[in-house]
């Protein structure tokens, strides 16, 4: 394969007390696509963060070991660093500026200029070249095979859709020798997944180097040359990819064998609980367009398509985020979608997928998020000082919160830690925990799974079947994860391009499912 263009030898890094790398030593090749895997919590995150200069580690007492980057040996302390170097980086949670526009997200920094007044007092003015900054945005786009404006602002387009920016922006960088990606695929179907490897491979070849960060294990025996899995922060296997098996990479992840949840389908009436017709969101990138559908009370609806093709956007339509057309009715009644408190008091409930911006209050305790909307919505932990005044029940608190702590696997120092400073896979089980402290009747959930490890993952889905067999919770869940849906799904409700292309059982099969992705089914019965 030829040189290394990076080399890792006994990295260690501490937050606190805590110790979440320890002794790291990995080599990754010229045109290499190398796998970093593990369990929510292992360390892959603080790896990244480290090789990219991101100001959290310097913040925190910096790091101890030796980085060789082309054969020098380096200390990366600042991202501007770091890119100059030739690194760049796709996260997780994204790093897109909300208020400018797609395209110009695309090009920051490395705009095309043009003079239009000359040489004027010595000094070169020159302006953005915002016709081909569009251009060339739009061709990367083309390239991932993903279509959107490129002229709408970040803040306004869909999860999916940002992913598809974060990862166009780095593409589009000539001077990349080492890629770093944290989840890339977390909210992208198997499709649009598909995309994106295929463009890794090309990368490679041309002679980028790859580090690989992912819970789908899929793509890491499909696209990796190499894998190394973390467990605790420490090495605990290395694989060529002659040996890579998903088993056995989902084993040294956890440290146990993951027994895959499969809900167990009973006959019961088809009664409607909530009902959409000719329901239209205007959600930039996720657009509805006049969905007609029931769903049937205490079933698990899944609601899939390609990205961008809608499957957000009835969720988010129904809490009034976005402009809506069109009626929706719960239990028979008309629901007035802009007046949100009335929506949640109807007993609808919303898990967003962007959970950063909207699922978290990220300065706030790991305690407190799991009760908010429990305590606040629902006055719940809850009791009267001296008869009369309502104060909180900190002991039933306390109980409640380490419950779903240990439940949800949970990785925290105590409940007292901010939340801001969990992984991304932990801070989505604490949206899920409020989630289920609500009890609510219908449950849309979006994205549930995204950034989740292997073993959390079921853990999740686990939770979502018991709450919906133990106490009746109608779940709409938004998915680019099928292949879970199909697991949990009493019904699958399949859109393209924002209609609703048709609605399938469970088991039916892959060619079904894909004849449906591209719409070329016809609208089927509910």
């Amino acid at each position: 394969m030829g040189e290394y263009v990076l080399e890792v030898r006994n990295l260690e890094k501490y937050y606190g007390q805590n110790k979440v790398l320890d002794n790291v030593n990995l080599s990754v090749r010229k045109g290499e696509i190398y796998g970093l895997i593990g369990a929510n919590g292992s360390g892959k995150s603080t790896f990244m963060n480290i090789l990219f200069g991101n100001s959290v580690i310097s913040g925190t007492g910096g790091y101890k070991g030796e980085i060789l980057f082309e054969g020098k040996s380096v200390q990366i302390r600042s991202t501007t660093e770091a890119i100059r170097r030739g690194i760049g980086m796709i996260y997780q949670e994204f790093m897109l500026i909300p208020e400018m526009t797609v395209a110009e997200n695309i090009k920051l920094t490395r705009e095309n200029t043009k003079n239009i007044f000359g040489k004027i007092l010595k000094h070169n003015l020159s302006f953005v070249d915002r016709k081909m900054d569009e251009k060339e945005a739009e061709g990367v786009l083309e390239q991932l095979g993903f279509e959107i404006d490129n002229t709408y602002l970040v803040k306004n387009i869909s999860v999916n859709a940002k992913q598809f920016v974060e990862i166009a922006r780095e593409v589009n960088r000539e001077d990349i020798k080492l890629l770093l990606l944290d989840e890339p695929t977390a909210v992208l179907n198997d499709e649009d997944a598909g995309k994106l490897m295929r463009v890794l491979k090309e990368l490679a070849q041309k002679g980028t180097s790859i580090i690989f960060c992912t819970h789908r294990l899929h793509e890491i025996c499909e696209v990796c040359d190499h894998v190394t899995v973390l467990r605790d922060g420490r090495v605990v296997s290395d694989y060529e990819k002659e040996d890579l098996d998903m088993r056995t990479l989902a084993k040294d992840m956890i440290g146990y064998d993951v027994a895959a949840v499969k809900k167990q389908h009973k006959n019961q009436e088809k009664k409607e609980i909530l009902t959409f017709q000719d329901f239209s969101v205007h959600m930039p990138g996720e657009f509805l367009d006049r969905l007609n559908l029931d769903v049937y009370q205490g079933e698990i609806l899944g609601l899939t398509s390609l990205s961008g093709h809608g499957k957000l956007a009835a969720g988010y339509g129904v809490m009034g985020q976005f402009s809506v057309t069109g009626s929706l009715f719960c239990e028979g009644g008309k629901v007035d979608v802009k007046d949100v408190r009335k929506t949640i008091a109807k007993g609808i409930f919303l898990l967003p997928d962007d959970r950063k911006n909207m699922g978290l209050l990220l300065e706030h305790s790991v305690r407190d998020n799991i009760i908010f909307s429990g305590y606040y919505g629902r006055n719940l932990f809850q009791k009267k000082a001296g008869g009369f005044f309502p104060v909180k029940d900190k002991k039933e608190i306390e109980r409640y919160v380490q419950e779903q702590i240990e439940k949800l696997d949970i990785k925290c120092e105590s409940p007292d830690q901010k939340v801001k400073e969990l992984s991304g896979g932990n801070q989505q089980k604490v949206c899920i925990a409020r989630a289920v402290l609500v009890a609510p009747k219908i449950l849309f959930v979006m994205e549930p799974t995204r950034g989740v490890d292997i073993g959390a993952k079921e853990k999740i889905l686990d939770m979502l079947v018991q709450i919906n067999r133990e106490h009746g919770t109608t779940i709409v869940a938004a998915s680019s994860e099928l292949e879970e849906l199909k697991r949990i799904s009493d019904r699958i409700a399949v859109l393209c391009e924002g209609k609703l292309s048709c609605i399938l059982p469970p088991e039916a099969s892959d060619e079904e499912f894909a004849f449906a992705f591209t719409g070329e089914e016809e609208e089927d019965g509910q």
